[in-house]
């Protein structure tokens, strides 16, 4: 059974269910439209089905001024609209009333018609007349979802609707005499006697109270007319608690995150900002700390998406138990999560300790495994930390311990990083970087330079090519810097299929020519590069396409392509082999590679790494470790290259070591193609 208190239930219109009963045509229209939504029996006695229908293209209007002389004795709380001819040839006086229908959130017009075809006629019938109006207009009241109170200039009520005795749980009896001052609440008071004061007539809200005690909100509207030469006024209450409800769960959605009921993004702005505004005046510093959950795909990809929002709502939960009720905790999307702090400390350096020891408990404490079902997860986190005062902006903020966070993930994770200065300069630089890499990569502006390499009696036996980018902002860069951003933002694929190009393009032009017919070109393959499906088989038709040999091609690959790849690395080496080529490793000793590859795999040649050459003539650790590198080469037949001699010196030194091949400045600069 519905209860006494339940908002009165409106089926599709709001007077549809009491107008078929009333002595008068009732009809609604849409205030954008101007389409008819409802008309009651007796309108579509009157005027055919018109629901659907344009109102003012359908209905016919006639002079007023020939009846209105003998209505002054009805007094509408409205403006009186127009008189009407029906199909059988009656004239209906109809009033209207616009109301918001808070079902369907629009403004609907509702318009009642009365009979006074024979008012004029039968003016000794006046009185029955203005009884049976009075009935109409009584029904009318009862018929509309708004609660209708009628005060005197007492302010004391002297009519009140069904709706209303509902809305408050007394009967109209009870209502009948009473101040309005008793349905309001207390809060709300003082803006209801202002209201009445001034005559205000649009709607407001306000706080009212039933007579269980029990307060909600409304919308009112009130208006001041004349009933039998007294000025009353006519208010309409609207109980809009189910609106609110329904606001309160729009807020939630669009201020805190659904799964684990954290503030977002958005009331993390806000918060900021306030905090920002109480820095003003205390100078205080504040605490921005950025959560990145580490590998935390891995629990999605294996376990599923299920599995993983359990273990962000147990993270959530401890984080709530970790941090003051005061600060906010904020899930910013995905794995990641912020924690908002006010340190209340003005001395910068107390206020990085406490934030310092914050983040130690959330590292400490997220490492305790995450039991869900049967099964238990351990993670790590990457936490980055800005500590600002009301210097900064709310971007700034973020930008700074989003920066802070990258560096921890780079320093191996599992550990916490402040905001430096310096490593965002090295961002930012990072950042112009790759946007013009891509351009440059894009319109063909790297360079492809060649430097020689040479055998013990300094004969030319090959060249390596080498990338070099000058820009046009940030002038020469280098290689040192380019190529790993390359790497990492995936252009180096492009550009690393035009290197290749270009070296069998050099080795085609060599073909009939005496001196360098049998000089080899060495290009550097990066690992994204070898890992893609179609390598080998692009490797394949430039050899065929351009009719080279193979083996004067030289693929120089980094030691770690051994660790990352294993099998699969030694699969496509072979058969990279098998098509004829050489193959070199590159930075040998750098890489934590097992030696146990090497017996595996049909290596032409190793590189010395330049860091090992450099100091050979001081470091003795240097030393043994070429040494060690020349007697590997000699133990499995393969050539040992030392790159980076800059002097006679080192040459000498190398050479009484045992090294055969040489590259370097001292013998040959990178050269153009045109210069070779």
């Amino acid at each position: 059974m519905e209860n006494e208190l339940s908002p009165r239930k409106v089926t599709k219109y709001p007077v549809d269910t009491f107008a078929n009963q009333v002595d008068a045509l009732v009809y609604t229209v849409d205030m954008e439209t101007q389409e008819i939504l409802f008309c009651n029996e007796k309108c579509m006695e009157e005027f055919g089905n018109i629901i659907g229908k344009k109102c003012h293209d359908l209905l016919e209007k006639v002079s007023v001024s020939s009846y209105l002389d003998s209505f002054d004795d009805i007094h509408w709380g409205e403006d009186v609209s127009e008189y009407m001819h029906s199909l059988s040839n009656r004239i209906y006086l109809f009033s209207e009333k616009i109301v918001e229908d808070y079902k369907k959130l629009k403004k609907v017009k509702v318009r009642v018609g009365v009979d006074v075809t024979t008012k004029k006629s039968n003016g000794n019938k006046s009185k029955d007349k203005n009884l049976k109006n009075s009935d109409v207009i009584e029904a009318i009241l009862d018929a509309t979802i708004e609660g209708i109170f009628v005060y005197d200039e007492k302010r004391k009520c002297i009519k009140v609707n069904d709706v209303a005795s509902k809305i408050f749980c007394y009967t109209k009896d009870e209502i009948l005499g009473k101040d309005v001052s008793n349905f309001v609440d207390q809060t709300s008071v003082p803006t209801v006697r202002e209201i009445l004061a001034t005559g205000y007539e649009e709607p407001y809200e306000a706080t009212m109270i039933r007579r269980n005690g029990e307060k909600f909100p409304c919308v009112l509207r009130g208006k001041y007319i004349y009933l039998n030469n007294e000025k009353v006024r006519v208010v309409a209450i609207l109980d809009i608690s189910n609106v609110k409800e329904k606001e309160g769960e729009i807020v939630k959605l669009a201020f805190y995150d659904s799964l684990t009921k954290l503030p977002n993004k958005v009331l993390l702005k806000d918060r900021v900002d306030q905090l920002l505004t109480k820095f003003n005046r205390t100078n205080h510093y504040g605490g921005l700390i950025i959560i990145d959950l580490d590998h935390f795909k891995n629990i999605n990809d294996t376990k599923g998406h299920f599995i993983g929002d359990r273990v962000l709502v147990e993270f959530a939960k401890r984080l709530q138990a970790l941090i003051r009720r005061y600060d906010t905790i904020s899930r910013f999307g995905g794995d990641e999560f912020i924690v908002l702090i006010n340190t209340e400390f003005s001395d910068r350096i107390k206020a990085t300790n406490s934030i310092k020891e914050i983040a130690k408990k959330i590292l400490k404490n997220i490492k305790k495994s995450f039991k869900i079902d049967e099964d238990e997860y351990i993670l790590t986190a990457s936490i980055g930390i800005s500590i600002f005062d009301k210097n900064f902006t709310y971007d700034e903020i973020l930008k700074c311990a989003d920066s802070a966070m990258n560096f921890a993930k780079k320093r191996g994770r599992d550990n916490y990083n402040f905001f430096d200065s310096k490593l965002q300069l090295e961002l930012e630089r990072k950042a112009i970087i790759t946007t013009r890499l891509r351009d440059a990569i894009r319109y063909n502006q790297i360079s492809i330079v060649y430097q020689k390499q040479v055998h013990l009696d300094k004969k030319v036996v090959g060249v390596e090519a080498l990338a070099r980018w000058e820009d046009q902002e940030l002038g020469l860069v280098s290689p040192n810097e380019f190529i790993p951003i390359a790497e990492e933002s995936g252009l180096i694929i492009e550009f690393g299929y035009h290197l290749i190009e270009e070296a069998v393009k050099l080795l085609k032009t060599w073909q009939e020519n005496h001196e360098k017919s049998n000089w080899r070109v060495s290009v550097n393959v990066s690992l994204s590069q070898f890992v893609k499906d179609d390598f080998i088989k692009y490797i394949e038709n430039m050899v065929n396409i351009y009719g080279i040999d193979p083996k004067l091609l030289r693929l120089e690959i980094t030691e770690s392509f051994l660790l990352s790849n294993g099998d699969n690395a030694i699969k496509k080496i072979d058969y990279l082999k098998k098509l004829g080529l050489s193959i070199s490793i590159d930075d040998f000793g750098t890489g934590y590679s097992s030696l146990g590859y090497l017996k595996k795999l049909s290596i032409d040649e190793l590189k010395i790494d330049k860091i090992f050459i450099d100091d050979i003539l001081e470091d003795k650790n240097d030393e043994i470790l070429v040494c060690a590198i020349l007697e590997i080469g000699n133990k499995f037949d393969i050539d040992v290259i030392a790159e980076g001699v800059e002097n006679s010196q080192t040459h000498e030194k190398l050479k009484s070591l045992g090294c055969k091949y040489f590259q370097g400045d001292y013998f040959f600069v990178p050269q153009t193609r045109s210069e070779l």
